[in-house]
């Protein structure tokens, strides 16, 4: 290990970063390159910040380790989960992620200077499984849950929008006011502000979301739903991204849902997908009307820096759609 130089991000790294992530990853069937301004969204703009760690051999990056953070609400304080994204070994320098070298090396590094009780408080993603199995083995990666999706087809649905939902091309400053009176009833959750909404949503390189929300009389926020029609998990499905509604308001979740089924069907999309978890209300809501919960083969991984959030702690408080992913 002590040829490599092993660092956070410096300035201007990313041009020698997304040379290897384009190397490493060109082999993925239909996976275009990552473009600078893909990277720069991700990483630069982040409204939580940056945290990048590398293993340098002169000018290349030979391996790489990082995470995208969240400003997250747990218990009523404000701190940071934060996704890990983007792991990966140069070809050329891979020996095999069964014993320790340099990928787990690059990752301990980075963990032991991001995280902690005073600094994020856990780690979190949607593995591989060779990732999941080096993370387990050597990183303290633990199961949070296996994830069951909701599905619903959309065979004779109406294309056309309900009345009082609007299409949105921007988040209003109430959309705090709706996250905070939602957020009342969970233990852990993504800060959903106008700045957090507005970078995830709006300002994502290459990412067609759509927002559709409900207004009252006086244009505040009574609740919002973010989709994207895509081909993964399954070809043509319209994912639910973020749902933001308050349990106890099921008249405008029943508005919501319907418009959600209308612009999928208007979009084309032969079914519709939403993830929640478990002990939501808005799981047995959302079968009530009539979708079917189905089995996938992808879990929630985390790493907990203070034992009280362990992962039973986060699989019944902790509150994440899809948009606390990178891969929706």
């Amino acid at each position: 290990m002590s040829d490599y130089e092993f660092r956070p991000y410096r300035l201007d790294d990313e041009h020698a970063i997304l040379a290897t992530f384009n190397r490493v990853f060109a082999a993925d069937a239909g996976r275009r390159p990552r473009s600078l301004e893909e990277w720069r969204w991700a990483y630069s703009d982040n409204p939580a910040g940056l945290r990048v760690w590398l293993a340098l051999d002169g000018a290349t990056v030979a391996a790489h380790y990082a995470s995208l953070p969240n400003r997250t609400r747990v218990e009523g304080e404000t701190r940071v989960f934060a996704q890990i994204v983007d792991t990966m070994v140069h070809p050329d320098y891979r020996r095999g992620l069964k014993k320790p070298g340099l990928f787990v090396e690059t990752a301990r590094r980075m963990l032991a200077a991001t995280c902690g009780p005073d600094k994020d408080l856990v780690t979190y993603g949607w593995p591989t499984r060779e990732a999941w199995r080096t993370g387990k083995a050597f990183l303290d990666y633990e199961m949070v849950r296996r994830e069951s999706a909701l599905y619903s087809e959309l065979d004779g649905v109406d294309p056309t929008l309900p009345a009082g939902v609007v299409r949105a091309l921007a988040f209003p400053e109430s959309v705090a006011r709706l996250y905070e009176r939602c957020a009342a009833e969970w233990g852990a959750s993504t800060i959903r502000d106008r700045a957090w909404l507005q970078w995830r949503v709006f300002a994502r390189p290459g990412q067609d979301y759509r927002v559709l929300t409900v207004p009252d009389a006086a244009g505040a926020l009574l609740g919002y739903a973010v989709l994207r029609t895509t081909d993964w998990p399954i070809p043509g499905a319209c994912v639910l991204c973020d749902w933001l509604v308050p349990s106890d308001d099921r008249e405008t979740g029943e508005r919501l849902l319907a418009a959600v089924r209308s612009d999928a069907r208007a979009g084309g999309a032969a079914a519709v997908l939403a993830l929640f978890p478990q002990w939501s209300p808005w799981f047995l809501h959302f079968q009530e009307r009539g979708f079917l919960v189905t089995s996938t083969e992808y879990f929630m991984s985390g790493r907990n820096n203070h034992p009280r959030h362990d992962m039973f702690w986060l699989r019944d408080n902790w509150w994440y759609q899809p948009l606390d992913l990178d891969l929706f």
